[in-house]
């Protein structure tokens, strides 16, 4: 890859290539591109120091499509880039540029985030050694190495690899119609739906009687183990009310009953039906928990001896002798655990912010553990916003922060002065780096401007100012 390298001017940021002694200048192709703006290929400055030479590119505010295709890629996205490659490509040829001096690589390849608009590099060197890009491979392998949003329709995907893989020879212009038309379909009103086809009936058939709509009958629920009836058995179902016992008492109203002879009546009975049975059964409740509570207690006729010994005035237990060895059980109480939630919480992760429990040490005691006493696992890193104090967590790998909705991770809104995708935040292997993203007013680390597209490495405490806009880099 020839030697490029960014360059911060001002409010404006500069791919720069520095000339070479043993560099020919295309002439004809360096005037084609510092005197026209031609759509899809980077505006391009050429500048001399005395006797060094050096080609710029204003990128400023758009991002690199390796950045921009980073994670996953919705129809818009791809969509727009294809088409800015395709159209830049076309352009090239019109102004009679080699495509062999575009440079073909994501990395060299800048788009808005915003519209999708996408510039391309052309470095104007006669080179015979430079060759003529393979634009189908080019594309094959995007689609090839490429997360595509699965929360959207991805017809467009099978289609273009299906284009790519079924034709021997590449046509930019058949490759921009099949994307045209692609944007076609996605320029359709979502209401649509499936394409109708409008077909004319003969005169004859297109007179129908009309019918007038039957009324929906409401399902009936019925219990789980009368849904399947056999035919033999359905008389067997009660269509009567249920008739008194001998003891004259009504006997009680099933749920299946209930259903097919609901009345205000049969509903009220049931009711109480069920209070009654919810009251029978506190009732049972509280006579166990009594007969519990009076099992160990001494009675006057009979007191109890659960001690093991004489107690004076009551007869000792009887010592049954067993030839099998007996384990005495402690009466200690049990330990109870460290925390304890109480009834009706919900499920509380174990070791989340609250005491852990080990095993028991050698000595018999047991050792206790807070988690959140150790500082590595306490690890959270995020920014604070110093306008309002608000805390960013940077839980991505990458996480993008800027003005667009669409793109930004954290999304800046009330400030003018923010790129639409002004710095990355990257998180890789227990570092931390950030990364102006080509930004209009640049970022600074601790006062320091930074150059654009470089990962400058940050640590707990470290200020990052984004424009006019301040961050504190935070671990813990």
């Amino acid at each position: 890859m020839r030697d490029l390298y960014y360059e911060n001017q001002g409010n404006s940021t500069y791919l720069v290539y520095d000339v070479k002694e043993q560099d020919a200048i295309d002439s004809m192709s360096l005037g084609m591109l510092t005197n026209n703006n031609i759509h899809g290929l980077a505006q391009t400055l050429f500048t001399q120091m005395n006797s060094q030479k050096f080609i710029k590119y204003n990128v400023s505010a758009k991002v690199s499509v390796a950045q921009f295709f980073a994670g996953a890629v919705n129809k818009k996205r791809l969509l727009g880039v294809f088409s800015g490659i395709v159209n830049a490509m076309m352009a090239a040829e019109d102004y009679m540029l080699d495509p062999a001096s575009i440079i073909m690589d994501l990395d060299y390849i800048f788009t808005d985030v915003s519209s999708c608009e996408t510039d391309l590099i052309c470095v104007p060197l006669v080179d015979t050694e430079m060759k003529q890009p393979d634009l189908g491979m080019f594309f094959r392998n995007i689609m090839f190495n490429t997360r595509f949003d699965q929360t959207e329709n991805c017809d467009h995907v099978a289609k273009i690899i299906n284009y790519l893989n079924g034709t021997p020879l590449f046509s930019l212009s058949d490759f921009k119609k099949l994307l045209e038309e692609i944007q076609r379909e996605n320029a359709q009103p979502a209401s649509s739906g499936v394409k109708r086809e409008t077909r004319i009936q003969p005169a004859a058939a297109q007179i129908q009687p009309v019918q007038p709509p039957k009324k929906p009958t409401p399902p009936v629920a019925a219990p789980a183990e009368r849904m399947n009836v056999p035919p033999a058995q359905k008389k067997a179902i009660p269509e009567t009310p249920p008739a008194a016992d001998a003891k004259g008492e009504k006997s009680e109203i099933s749920f299946f009953y209930l259903m097919q002879h609901y009345n205000k009546e049969n509903a009220a009975a049931y009711k109480a039906q069920k209070e009654a049975r919810k009251r029978a059964a506190a009732s049972k409740g509280k006579k166990a928990e009594k007969k519990v509570s009076d099992k160990g207690a001494p009675s006057a006729a009979q007191p109890a001896n659960n001690f093991g010994f004489a107690v004076p005035g009551q007869t000792p237990p009887a010592v049954q002798v067993s030839s099998q060895p007996t384990v005495q059980k402690s009466t200690a109480p049990a330990p109870q655990p460290a925390y304890a939630p109480e009834k009706g919480a919900g499920n509380v992760a174990a070791g989340f912010g609250e005491t852990t429990l080990l095993n028991e040490s050698s000595m018999g005691e047991t050792t206790l553990l807070t988690e959140t006493n150790d500082p590595a696992k306490m690890t959270v890193p995020h920014l604070i916003r110093r306008k309002n104090n608000e805390k960013i967590f940077l839980n991505k790998p990458i996480f993008r922060v800027g003005k667009e909705r669409s793109y930004a991770d954290y999304h800046i809104s009330d400030n003018h002065v923010i790129s639409r995708s002004h710095a990355n935040f990257i998180t890789r292997d227990g570092e931390y780096f950030v990364v102006d993203t080509n930004s209009t007013n640049h970022t600074f680390l601790n006062g320091r401007l930074l150059q654009s597209n470089v990962e400058t490495a940050i640590s707990h405490g470290d200020i990052i100012r984004l424009a006019n806009e301040e961050f504190d880099f935070m671990l813990y």
